[in-house]
């Protein structure tokens, strides 16, 4: 597929799915569909850990802490490598030619097991060190967006297919001159990180303390939270969250579990602060969310 007709496809297929402004969620966990139908900004925002969004229409511009700028506009992407506040604008945009994108929250376990995979066979590049970064969409990256979002529309695909497609599409940002600094924090002898995840995910119901898990780490609790955000680019506690909400998210479209059954299983103590912290991750309230997954799939 050539460099116009993929870019064509990603604006049809964002326009057909971002149904209306601001962020529609993707049937597959942690993708989003994003469209703005007018100007914004300059507003505050966030990125919860590693995210990877694609401008098929339109451009923004991010603006760091630091006050480093970086635009991206139709056929780039930006790569943001950690949990990080930025201010973000688009300059132009309106209801027949919507600024339109798609963003993916990269699993942070993904991203360290690719790591390591890598680099049991190449030391990689070594790049700058940047909280993010825009690049052209290449021809392997721009192919592993079109199949996933051809992939998400297929049950049996969402399952099997969408998540190798991811995995390829971490393996080429991590290939990329800028992913130094990332692939550096994740490329250590010490383990203990990942079985940190791998423990978070398998007892996510129990409580969970930063001295709880550093204890099992064996490891002081600065130490452990500092080598967990160096690694994970995102702090203890958000991955514990983010874990509880993917399964929660999973039980109430599997399972057909209410919000409040769904905040039980998962070690939510409050449904009010999960369902806060639901839609500030998904961009609706759980029972909204599941009800339009459901006429999505239904449809």
């Amino acid at each position: 597929m050539s460099d116009t007709s993929r870019l064509d496809y990603l604006r049809e297929e964002l326009r057909r799915r971002a149904v209306c402004a601001g962020a529609t969620a993707a049937p597959y966990p942690n993708l989003l569909y994003f469209r703005a139908d007018a100007p914004f900004g300059p507003r505050p925002a966030e990125s919860s850990g590693i995210v990877v969004a694609v401008v098929a229409d339109r451009g923004k511009t991010v603006e760091f802490a630091n006050g480093r700028r970086i635009r991206y506009a139709p056929g780039s992407y930006l790569f943001l490598a950690r949990e990080t506040r930025y201010v973000a604008q688009v300059e132009k945009a309106t209801p027949e030619r919507p600024y339109l994108a798609l963003v993916l929250n990269l699993d942070p376990e993904l991203v360290v097991q690719t790591v390591l995979a890598i680099d049991d066979c190449d030391s990689g590049p070594v790049g700058d060190d940047e909280d993010g970064w825009v690049a052209p969409v290449d021809d392997p990256t721009g192919d592993c967006f079109v199949r996933l979002l051809r992939a998400v529309d297929d049950p049996l695909e969402r399952e099997v297919v969408a998540p190798l497609v991811e995995r390829e599409l971490v393996f080429r940002l991590l290939r990329t001159p800028h992913a130094g600094p990332l692939r550096r924090a994740a490329r250590t002898d010490d383990t203990r990180i990942l079985e940190a995840m791998r423990y978070v995910r398998a007892r996510h119901r129990e409580r969970m303390t930063v001295d709880t898990l550093a204890r099992r780490a064996a490891m002081s609790p600065s130490h452990f939270a500092h080598r967990f955000r160096e690694v994970a680019r995102m702090t203890p506690i958000s991955f514990v969250k983010k874990v509880r909400l993917g399964e929660a998210r999973l039980r109430m479209l599997r399972d057909g579990l209410s919000a409040s059954e769904a905040a039980d299983q998962v070690g939510y103590a409050s449904p009010s602060h999960f369902s806060r912290d639901f839609k500030s991750r998904y961009g609706s309230p759980p029972a909204a969310y599941t009800r339009a997954m459901r006429a999505r799939f239904d449809a």
